[in-house]
This record gives C-alpha cells, structure tokens and sequence, in this order.
C-alpha cells in the first residue's frame, strides 16, 4: 500500500556508510552508499573522521530523499547498525570529537594490554572478552590520557564517549538523546554481560568515568527522535539498534541455540546463538550479547577474523593484482592448484582464537613460478581457513557441532570462495540472495520497536534462496590441507614470539 510506513535503515559499516529504506515485510526498497575515508596516521593506527563519518550519513539518506521523494515521506521509523568497537569522544555542547575515531582493527594500545594482562581473567568473567586492543575501553582510555589525562574535561561534564550508534543517536536527535544498545555495549570491555549494565570495577580499572558513557537500553527501544536536522523532519523515532554482526544475526532470523551466520565484509564475523545463557569459551572464542527485544537477556559465542574481504581490496588497491573485486574469482580459478602458498592474511593482527596483534601478513611457499593468480587464490584459502578455526573452537563448545552455516557479505559474490569455504570448514554453507542482512536486522528490530512487525514473524530461520555448497571434499584432503595452514599459524607464532 502507498501509505504503508517505511522504515529507514542507517548502516554505518568500517569502509561506508549505506541508508536504506525497509517495507513492513524487510523487504528493501531503495538503497545508496557512500565511502568513507581510512586513515593510517601510523603502522597499526586505523582511524576515521567522526564528522566525515556523520555527513557520510547525511549525503546516504539525501540521496534517498532526492531518488525516491515519494516513499521518503513515509518513513515513520528508524533503525540503526554500527561497525561495533569503533569509539568516538566528543564535545557535547557542539559535538566536535577531540579525535579521529579509533577503528576497530586499530593496534596501538598493545602494549598496554600486553602490561595490563592481569586484568584478563576479571575481564573474560565480567564481559565474556578478552584484554585486547579490539575493544572500545583501550581506546576510549588512549583519548582521555591523550587529550583529558587529568580527567577534568569529564568531571566538568565537557565531553562523551561512545561507539559509533551512540554518536549517530546523538547527532540525530540534536544532542537530546544519548544510549547504546546491549550489543554495542558488551563490545567495549566495560560492560558486564551477567547484568546487561556498566561495570564500576571495569571502569575503574580503565580510568573512564560512568558519567561520559551513554546509557544502555535493549536493542528495541524507543531511543530519541529526529531533531533540528535539514535532511529529516523532526519526530521521526529511533526504535532499533544493533551492532552489525549481531544485526546480522536477526536479518538471518537466528534467534534460537545452534543456529549460525557468518558475515564476510571487511572482516569475516562468525555469530553462533547460545540463547538465554552466556556460554563460557576456553578455545579463544568470544561471549557476547545478542539482539535483546525487551530486559531478558540474550547471548551468542562469536568469532572474529579480522581481515576478510580486505584482504581482496589490500591485493586490489595495494599491490595492483586487479582492478575490481571480482577478478579474483576469475584469477583463483586460473591458478595453478598444486601450488602450496599459505597466504596468513594478518594486516591487522589475527583475531580468534589466536588473540594475537603482533601477528603481521604473511605468505609461505612462494616460488618464481607464483603468479597473482596463485597469490590471489591463497588470499581466499587464508579466509576460508580462519572460519575452519573458529568452527573447530564452536565444536569444542557445543555438544551438537554445526552443520550448516548461512553466510552473507560481499565475498559471498564469490562462487569460488563459497566452495572454497564449503571444502575447507567440512560444512555445508547457504548463501544469502540478499547482501544486505546487517540493513535488515535492524530493520527489523526498529519494526518490532514502532509495532509495525511480530516478533513471532520473524522467530524462525528464513527460507534461504541462495546457493548451497556441499564439503565435497574427502577428509583426508581436508586434513592435510588444515594441517598444513595450523603449521604455518606455528612457524608464525615462533617467529613473532619475544625475544
């Protein structure tokens, strides 16, 4: 119907930011995105411009507004999903940062979490993490010692703190409304997950005062309204909110233990669903919070591989082995399969269940007779070996090991690389046809929130329509080629061991 509510949907991922419009049904309706720039001050630095990051929104949602006018003034609410991790502190009279945003992938407080390894079993008890320069508390506590070491900025009530959501909702309800989601929150280390709330001994540890950090709130809340903006009218709610993975995980409709999405966008995001209780991990994997619709808790065990598809844009934009994405498909299936190159994609460290940021990108095997074509390929094996990693540490964990594991993202695109990870992980994988699951968990989550949808529509797994890949592949071929990439992983962990 023409009068039916719409629902805007703001993606803020790590290398854009995206805006869509949602019908009632999570039906898409209209897309655009906008890039945004990565910036690398230093060797393991990763940053991005606040405030580029929030016109990046404003020209998203414009250009929907300007294409599709007449749908645009439908939109009755809003959801929001975030690159989770990523911290921003800012002014909160005018809203400028005192820093660039600290990205997620960003090493520079190692040495602090390396000094500070003490706090780790506290830290594993409270939040379900580990001590990491991953996590937001490292980062937040970087940019006060660096620009309010006194802490005098925050005891005047000068400045806040927050993930990415949290400065969206700021900036979009005109400075009114200030929260986070219980996603967002157990990504910063401070939040202690058996009570969904801030953690005074965390927080003390960290020397970051309660007072700058938004208040936590279900994913499904009414989380402000639209304010004094010149791209959106005012009074337009903001009734979800989710970090990206765990959106993704809603978007899948994984609500239930046992059911699985992995996500493969700049990094590769494995979400298993545990239900109403956190299950405690000793193979490296992470304890976390899923999605919540109201104050029962609800949890996941995740795993994190921190260089997934940019690994395909460091071979594109880096080294110059092909102009677009797509190429390495064609490339990979090109190459010469009886080369043994281990491509070991650690630009950023390796994330579960290695926990390691000293680990730096590495290729074994190399020979004069490697080409892009063979390098490329190794590319896409060294992904689809970190997913068999941390399906191995889910197996560990769970008494029924995993069968089947949807994925979406854009590597998805890739055939090669879907069969690829089918044979490697011993699992069968089911694509999505739609790439934009993150959009449509928060959609969904805002629909719920504006009663536009039930909950009970959206409790079953969704009946995928995309492409089976089958592990047709014998064991012992899958074994040897596993134990040739655990090999390599040793011959790395030797060589980045301290002296």
């Amino acid at each position: 119907m023409k009068s039916d509510p719409i629902i805007l949907v703001i993606d803020q991922g790590t290398t854009s930011s995206r805006a869509v419009l949602m019908d009632c049904s999570a039906n898409i309706i209209a897309l655009s995105n906008t890039p945004i720039q990565q910036i690398y001050p230093k060797s393991g630095w990763v940053e991005h411009n606040a405030e580029q990051i929030w016109e990046s929104v404003k020209s998203t949602v414009l250009n929907l507004k300007n294409q599709y006018p007449n749908h645009f003034s439908r939109i009755a609410s809003i959801g929001i999903t975030n690159q989770r991790e990523t911290t921003v502190v800012w002014n909160n009279s005018n809203g400028k940062p005192l820093h660039n945003a600290i990205v997620w992938q960003d090493t520079r407080t190692s040495d602090y979490c390396k000094d500070n390894i003490n706090l780790n079993d506290k830290i594993r008890m409270k939040t379900g993490l580990l001590l990491n320069p991953y996590f937001s508390a490292t980062k937040i506590r970087w940019i006060l010692n660096t620009y309010d070491p006194n802490r005098s900025l925050c005891n005047n009530n000068k400045i806040i703190a927050g993930t990415i959501d949290s400065y969206l909702i700021w900036n979009l309800s005109g400075g009114k409304s200030f929260y986070t989601d219980h996603t967002n929150g157990s990504r910063t280390l401070l939040m202690n997950i058996h009570t969904g709330d801030w953690d005074d001994e965390l927080l003390s540890d960290f020397n970051i005062p309660k007072k700058i950090l938004p208040e936590i709130k279900p994913s499904v809340f009414n989380f402000g309204s639209t304010s004094g903006l010149d791209f959106l009218p005012d009074g337009i709610p903001i009734m979800g909110v989710a970090g990206d993975q765990q959106a993704s995980l809603v978007g899948h409709r994984c609500h239930s233990p046992g059911q699985a999405k992995c996500t493969f966008g700049t990094g590769a995001f494995l979400l298993s669903h545990t239900g109403d209780y956190p299950i405690k991990s000793d193979t490296g994997l992470l304890t976390t919070m899923a999605a919540t619709t109201g104050n029962k808790l609800q949890y996941c065990l995740e795993g994190s591989v921190f260089i997934a598809g940019a690994a395909v844009q460091w071979l594109r934009d880096g080294l110059g082995l092909f102009e677009t994405a797509s190429e390495s498909e064609i490339l990979s299936l090109d190459s010469d399969h009886n080369a043994d190159i281990v491509f070991i994609p650690a630009l950023s460290g390796l994330g579960c269940p290695y926990w390691s940021s000293d680990f730096q990108g590495t290729i074994l095997g190399l020979t004069r007779k490697s080409t892009k074509k063979e390098i490329t390929r190794a590319a896409l094996e060294g992904v689809a070996h970190q997913v068999a990693d941390l399906l191995e540490a889910i197996s560990a964990n769970c008494s029924n090991p995993l069968k089947i594991l949807a994925t979406d993202g854009g590597m998805t695109e890739n055939k090669y690389f879907n069969d690829l990870l089918a044979k490697t992980t011993g699992v069968t994988i089911q694509t999505s046809t739609n790439s934009e699951m993150t959009s449509i968990g928060a959609g969904i989550l805002a629909g719920l929130g504006s009663g536009f949808m039930k909950l009970g529509d959206y409790n079953s797994p969704i009946k995928q329509e995309g492409k089976t890949y089958n592990p047709n592949l014998t064991s012992e071929m899958r074994l040897n080629k596993r134990n040739r990439w655990k090999k390599a992983i040793r011959a790395l962990e030797v060589f980045y061991k301290p002296n």
